[in-house]
């Protein structure tokens, strides 16, 4: 009998050590190499931690939890986790676009978080990244990231162009823009006064909605059962992004991305970027890049829009995977009185962690030359709106706008356009 006994101890010991570190997760994310694996100096030395280094940290305290970084392109990352999750062979943890996220749990893909972590988020994350997380009342991660939009430019072309200062009305952008083009000796444009960037549905779309809050209008009515891109007002705020290519301020071959090579004066942009124009700009950044609220047309206003950690509703470990997401974006380190998580977007990526005590105690990146503006300017931020189908109906948009830019029709008639098309998406879900 005791000989049996010991043998079954033995078993029980052998399973227990067969099952050490047999908690796998397997977390998705879309984020570039440098802030997944961190920023390193040309000696190969560790300047700034990415997600991994966080993620080993926590693989090092917990010896029973394997988690894998799963890394996805953008423009793919909604459309397979739509399809994983079908095939069953889903992420576990995902870092997710606001605007996907009532797709997400009307396609039940989404788990509801433990009342301790919902409960944590109402208390202690600014409003617009609280509204990003919330579908249908109920809160369904943890806030990650929020983002809004403001002018980038360049002080040095503006300078050389007579300019002290960047333009604070939408009249003042449009007179501008023109006199700091410049075009080689066939005639082909060398510098651009101010670039859009067609091809790229936020890139296109939350600028012009930042024009149409500034307008007083609205993008959808109430219950999202209607959309308002016919109005007055949306009219408006498209003729006047019209008024720049027609004043010779830009054209559509324009790009955002050309800023970082000196060759576009202004651009209207995310927090996020500012990590790219130090690289770009180097020891030359707080010469060369300034940052200020959006020019208005009838009054200030920009859009902003959130990103989110979720669990997917098949993981099989649900529990330690909450327990993960809680130490990395919501636990307070006693050293620094700041997340890790919001380390990490502060020190590394370049964007605007949504946790109050985060943008508190980072003053040295969140009060610098580029992000100052962006954190004063949330208070004129409204948030994209959470819409089924939003990635659709954003696209549709853009490629109405798009149009518009090329001349192929009227800021009316695409606006129009854009009305009927949204309204028959809304129609099938409100």
């Amino acid at each position: 009998m005791v000989k049996r006994l010991f043998l079954i101890s033995l078993l029980i010991l052998g399973l227990s050590i067969l099952s050490w570190g047999s908690i796998k997760l397997v977390m998705a994310v879309h984020w570039s190499d440098y802030q997944v694996n961190g920023v390193y100096d040309k000696n190969g030395n560790l300047v700034s931690k990415g997600l991994k280094q966080y993620v080993d940290e926590y693989m090092h305290l917990n010896p029973d939890v394997k988690i894998e970084i799963q890394s996805v392109a953008f423009d793919d990352y909604l459309k397979k986790i739509l399809i994983t999750h079908m095939s069953g062979k889903s992420a576990d943890v995902y870092l997710l676009y606001s605007l996907w996220g009532v797709q997400l749990v009307d396609s039940g893909i989404l788990n509801v978080p433990p009342r301790y972590i919902s409960e944590d988020v109402k208390k202690n994350y600014v409003e617009s990244a609280i509204k990003g997380t919330t579908i249908n009342n109920v809160i369904w991660g943890i806030p990650i990231e929020v983002d809004n939009y403001a002018l980038v430019y360049n002080k040095k072309l503006l300078k050389e162009a007579g300019y002290s200062h960047p333009p604070k009305t939408w009249d003042e952008l449009v007179e501008m823009a023109p006199k700091l083009i410049k075009k080689d000796n066939k005639g082909a444009v060398k510098q651009y006064g101010f670039a859009f960037l067609a091809g790229w549905d936020s890139a296109v779309v939350h600028p012009y909605l930042s024009l149409l809050y500034s307008c007083g209008g609205k993008m959808l009515a109430p219950g999202y059962k209607k959309c308002l891109l016919n109005s007055p007002e949306a009219i408006k705020a498209l003729n006047e992004e019209l008024r720049v290519f027609k004043n010779g301020g830009t054209d559509p071959s324009a790009s955002v991305w050309n800023f970082a090579q000196g060759t576009v004066a202004m651009i209207i942009m995310a927090p996020w970027y500012e990590s790219s124009l130090k690289i770009a700009f180097g020891d030359k950044f707080a010469e060369t890049v300034g940052v200020a609220p959006i020019p208005y047309i009838d009054k200030p206003a920009n859009v902003s829009y959130a990103w989110f950690t979720g669990v997917d509703s098949t993981c099989k470990h649900k529990k330690q995977a909450w327990k993960f997401l809680s130490w990395l974006c919501s636990e307070i380190q006693p050293n620094t009185k700041t997340t890790r998580l919001g380390d990490l977007m502060a020190e590394t990526i370049g964007a605007i962690p949504p946790r109050i005590i985060d943008l508190k105690n980072h003053p040295k990146q969140l009060e610098d030359v580029y992000t100052r503006t962006f954190i004063k300017e949330l208070k004129h931020s409204i948030p994209e709106p959470n819409v089924v189908q939003g990635a659709e109906i954003k696209t549709t948009l853009m490629n109405e706008i798009v149009k518009a830019w090329h001349g192929e029709q009227t800021a009316k008639q695409a606006l129009e356009k854009a009305t009927k098309k949204i309204n028959e998406i809304l129609s099938e879900y409100y």
